[in-house]
């Protein structure tokens, strides 16, 4: 069985005032109980992940059912106090319940912006009568907000990517195709405690560690909602760096996702062996001007989209908005939210009035796409205090990296 440090665990209290604080949440939306299952909700309230559902009622010992695992859960989770079951039957969950104390919920909160529909339809017949609601809105609000346990962990994966970004220079050559030079900043990210894999909510949302992506293909436009997406190396997959070979006075992007003890950091930086094209040394001028409006600007209780709009109003200013967050496709967002997952809340989206608070934890990246050309941008992953903006990494942001 693993051994992990005991730095390792999400502390008991950590997990069980999560827990109270999303039954507080259900009370004032009158649900009588919520069935988790998604991974990175199971990662939030029980500290790991295993197979199993979870079950939360309004008031009372939550009830953890496990499919395959328990020993593991055991080990990995500090929920010791809240009755720990095998699942053999997924026609079990009620009768577990009732075996519990706990009265069959007529207001049952699912995560329906996540589970798939099948697995609905078995929820609905399971639980005939009963009114099946979404409660995935609360638990990411809930999740919107982190504590102080949860910023120190993303300050160590913000350390962790400071680490890899700090090796970058010694590694980018021209000749190297992008494939290959990613194999080798995988390595580092890997040396250095990168967990791999990047939760990513929704339907369709593979993501695999970031961009690495230069002169064209920097700007070459795919399916993910980004402003940058990369060619790829097969159609299968058509994201991320591909075959191209890195050459002198061009662009190379680097727009990457660490992942350390669960928690996220999203970072980019633009490069150049030599120099880059006038129209992408100023447009990094200006995405640097951009986080610098942002972080005078930004203050708790402001709207979200308000971010976008003073991002907008410089791109504006500079007569960039045509290549502003993405060309010929423009996504209108300048952030997004971070955690256990890349696409939390908030969103700093054009018209999103949800109001800032502190404790969130959000990636801005200011980037301009020209067709044919090549991507440029900066991305830092800041912290919400209650007197501004706090940024995580110290890798320097100024201007662009010249090699």
């Amino acid at each position: 069985m693993p051994n992990y440090k005991e730095t390792y665990l999400t502390p008991k209290t950590e997990l069980i005032k999560r827990i109270k604080d999303f039954q507080s949440m259900m009370q004032t939306e009158d649900l009588d109980g919520a069935l988790i299952s998604q991974s990175a909700d199971i990662v939030y309230f029980c500290g790991t992940y295993q197979d199993l559902h979870l079950y939360i009622p309004a008031a009372g010992k939550p009830v953890i059912m496990i499919r395959r695992n328990i020993d593991r859960f055991r080990t990995d989770s500090k929920l010791d106090d809240y009755p720990v079951i095998k699942l053999r039957k997924f026609s079990e969950i009620i009768r577990n319940i009732k075996e519990h104390d706990l009265p069959v919920p007529k207001r049952l909160g699912l995560e329906l912006d996540v589970i798939p529909a099948s697995v609905y339809l078995k929820y609905k017949q399971l639980f005939a009568g009963a009114d099946l609601i979404d409660c995935s809105s609360l638990i990411r609000r809930q999740r919107a907000i982190k504590s102080d346990y949860e910023i120190a962990r993303t300050k160590e994966t913000a350390k962790m990517m400071d680490n890899i970004f700090n090796a970058l220079p010694s590694i980018i050559k021209p000749g190297k195709s992008e494939f290959e030079l990613a194999g080798d900043i995988e390595k580092i990210a890997r040396r250095e405690g990168h967990q791999g894999l990047i939760k990513t909510r929704g339907f369709n949302a593979e993501f695999y560690f970031g961009q690495l992506l230069s002169g064209p293909n920097s700007a070459m436009s795919s399916y993910f909602d980004g402003p940058i997406n990369g060619i790829g190396l097969y159609p299968e997959f058509p994201f991320g760096p591909g075959e191209k070979i890195i050459e002198r006075e061009e662009p190379v992007l680097f727009d990457y996702v660490g992942a350390k003890h669960g928690y996220i950091v999203d970072i980019t930086r633009t490069f150049a062996i030599g120099e880059a094209p006038d129209m992408i040394d100023n447009a990094y001028k200006v995405a640097e001007e951009i986080q610098q409006v942002i972080l005078a600007k930004a203050l708790p209780c402001m709207p979200a989209g308000h971010l976008y709009d003073l991002a907008f109003e410089q791109a504006q200013k500079h007569g960039l908005t045509d290549y502003f967050m993405g060309a010929p496709y423009p996504v209108s967002f300048v952030g997004h939210g971070v955690g256990l997952e890349l696409n939390e809340l908030p969103v700093l989206a054009k018209g999103v009035n949800t109001p800032l608070e502190a404790g969130m934890i959000m990636a801005i990246e200011p980037k301009f796409v020209f067709p044919g050309i090549g991507g440029v941008g900066l991305e830092n992953t800041f912290v919400m205090s209650n007197t501004g903006l706090k940024k995580l990494c110290s890798f320097p942001d100024q201007t662009i990296i010249r090699l």
